[in-house]
């Protein structure tokens, strides 16, 4: 586990998106309630790549449609990058 929050996650979810906050949950599917497309899942990918520091196979992302298991996989696969 990388001990990530998932509150902080939401909100970077949400400043991407462009979606309030208090809209987003666990629940949240990236392509039907965020209006995301495949594209759009991939620069959201590198915005939390970026922001957090950690990598995780793009097989596992696009096996996954929700906030929650995004944060998830990040939490437990995620591997630290090297600067």
């Amino acid at each position: 586990m990388n001990g990530l929050d998932l509150g902080s996650f939401i909100q970077l979810v949400s400043d991407y998106a462009g979606v309030d906050a208090a809209e987003i949950t666990r629940d949240t599917d990236v392509y039907d309630d965020l209006f995301l497309d495949s594209l759009g899942l991939f620069g959201l990918g590198s915005e939390i790549t970026d922001t957090y520091r950690l990598g995780i196979p793009l097989s596992l992302v696009a096996s996954v449609s929700r906030v929650g298991e995004i944060f998830d996989l990040l939490n437990e696969k995620g591997t630290p990058l090297e600067d």
